[in-house]
Order: structure tokens, then sequence, then C-alpha cells
């Protein structure tokens, strides 16, 4: 997750009772999350979205989604592809939660009071920051972000030793600690946060645009070519 605006199953749905003086209510069931397929991934959407009153924004935000997901399917290899799509997303429509982000930890998640569903779920707590302009001028490819921290997770593992020593050698070179940010301005990358971090910044790089130098491909290959071999090791190359 970044600090800006940027760690699907079906949540359980059961009835709940309260019971007082011996005599037992049931509430109202809670309603039901919808399951989308979009793009391939499997998507649990937050049903207050689609009502009456919200549907024209919340198909806005689906659509945007979608094209999120596509320029992911466009790019990366077929196989990898494959892969990402077993990965699942989760949308709200006004989460607490304000950063899209990725959660690993289920016990994170109970601690800190939130649906223990969303483990290993890419998370978009707010639809509405997928129609947020920008956000698109600032991170258009979010999503993929995310995405990588969840490929990260569950596909090659998050302790994967060539990522971590890729990751330790740009510190110790003093790689990205102050590069140009889309602002203008010089500041410390946000990959040097942790390996994990390091990975999703370096995958946005890899396939898209940065927010942060080095801002595309051609300039992570000419910055960093340890990360770049790195990436087109793990990804594949792009053709």
């Amino acid at each position: 997750m970044k600090s800006f605006a940027c760690i699907v199953l079906f949540a359980g749905c059961l009835p709940w009772f309260s019971v007082l003086a011996g005599t037992s209510t049931t509430a109202a069931e809670p309603t039901k999350r919808l399951v989308k397929d979009i793009e391939g991934w499997r998507v649990s959407v937050d049903p207050e979205m689609l009502n009456a009153e919200n549907a024209e924004v919340g198909n806005e935000v689906l659509k945007a989604l979608a094209n999120h997901l596509q320029r992911v399917k466009y790019i990366v290899p077929e196989a990898r592809v494959e892969e990402l799509q077993r990965l699942r997303i989760w949308i709200d429509w006004n989460h607490k939660l304000g950063n899209m982000q990725y959660h690993p930890s289920r016990g994170w998640l109970e601690k800190n009071g939130h649906d223990p569903n969303l483990t290993q779920h890419v998370h978009i707590p707010r639809a509405k920051q997928l129609l947020s302009k920008s956000q698109w001028a600032k991170h258009p490819y979010v999503i993929l972000h995310e995405l990588a921290h969840a490929y990260h997770d569950q596909i090659i593992g998050f302790d994967r030793p060539q990522i971590m020593s890729a990751f330790e050698a740009a510190k110790t070179a003093g790689l990205y600690e102050e590069v140009l940010s889309f602002t203008g301005r010089k500041v410390k990358h946000y990959a040097l946060t942790n390996h994990k971090e390091y990975f999703a910044e370096s995958t946005e790089t890899y396939f898209g645009v940065n927010d942060f130098y080095p801002f595309v491909r051609a300039e992570l290959k000419e910055y960093d070519p340890r990360t770049y071999q790195l990436m087109e090791g793990i990804w594949g190359k792009i053709r």
C-alpha cells in the first residue's frame, strides 16, 4: 500500500441472534456481497455500489476497474496474467479505510476491527477513488501495484531470496535515496519503504508508469539494471 490515496471472496452472511429475557429474535440478514467477473478477475462488490441511488456512479467505477485490468492483460505476459487472475479483488462503496491496499494478514484485520474475509484480497475501500482524476494522473497503475503485492505474497512468496537481495543491493548502492517525483521535487523513493514496496514499485515501472524516477522501463534499465533483470526474470520479457 502506498501512503497516498495508494495489504474476492464472498462475505459470510449468517443471521445473528439476540436473547433477552428468554426471548429470541432474529435480525435482518445482512445484504450479501455481489461477485462479478471483471476481465477474468473475481471481484467482490459492495451491493451499496449498485443500489438505486448509487448505480450510475457504481457502474462507472466498475468500468474504470475494467480499464485497469485490461491494461494488465494487454501488457503482462499471458502466463503471468493467468496467475494474476487467481488473485481476488474486493471493492467497497465507502469503507473506513482510505487507501487502496493489499491485506496479507488476517490477524491485522481482526486486531483493527475489519472483516477477516478481506484476507489476501486487493482492497479498494472507497469506490469513487477509481474515478478520481488526480488518482489517474498520479497513479495510473495503482491496481497493478496492489496486484503485485498479492502476487508477491501468494504466488512467489514474500521471502523470495532474489527480491530480498536485489532490494538490499539497491539500498547499499544508494539508489532511490533522492529521485525526481512526478511533482518535480527530489524525494526518497517509496520503494525504499521495504522489500514489498520495492517489488510493487518496480513492477509499476517495468510495465507502466511510476510517480517516482525511474518512471518507465527504459529508465529502470539504465538506472538500476539489476532490478530490471529481476523484473524480467519474474514477469518475463515484454515483446
